[in-house]
């Protein structure tokens, strides 16, 4: 084996931790690349469904002892909602809506919530508030979204 020279293996001491932070990295950039999913281009997406819906179970307080009407408050027509599944025994399919706060404001009729399940599981979708109504004496706040499903891009 043929011996190194001092030049040489100086060399050796500067780029060889040079290059193990370079594959590291790269490596680190590239299993990023492939696990962010594939964006949705809501400018051609395809429209696969679009319908308004009314929040059911809004006069009800929420498991923690929070109340929906008081959540329901600080929402606003427009604001984005977030569909979250909350299956019970009673009901496998529930899917809870949630305001931008976090806060439970009520569910999906049960019909709706299993088609979302079953039939677009994997399709984009926009929820927004379209209209709050109600709060006049003695009568609850009522809430209606609208709610868009998308095609799936392939």
């Amino acid at each position: 084996m043929k011996k190194l020279k001092a030049w040489q293996i100086i060399l050796l001491i500067i780029f060889y931790p040079v290059g193990i932070v370079y594959l590291i990295v790269y490596l680190c950039k590239k299993s990023k690349n492939k696990s962010a999913a594939p964006r949705f281009d809501l400018a051609t997406a395809q429209i696969e469904r679009d319908f308004h819906t009314k929040v059911v179970g809004v006069s009800f307080n929420n498991a923690d002892g929070s109340s929906r009407q008081e959540a329901i408050k600080t929402c606003r027509s427009g604001e984005d909602i977030v569909l979250k599944p909350v299956p019970t025994k009673e009901y496998p399919d529930a899917i809870g809506v949630f305001s931008k706060a976090g806060k439970q404001i009520g569910f999906l009729n049960a019909d709706l919530a299993h088609d979302l399940k079953y039939k677009y599981p994997t399709n984009p979708m926009s929820c927004a508030i379209s209209d709050i109504h109600g709060g006049e004496e003695n009568k609850n706040l009522g809430v209606n979204l609208h709610v868009i499903i998308y095609k799936k891009q392939s």
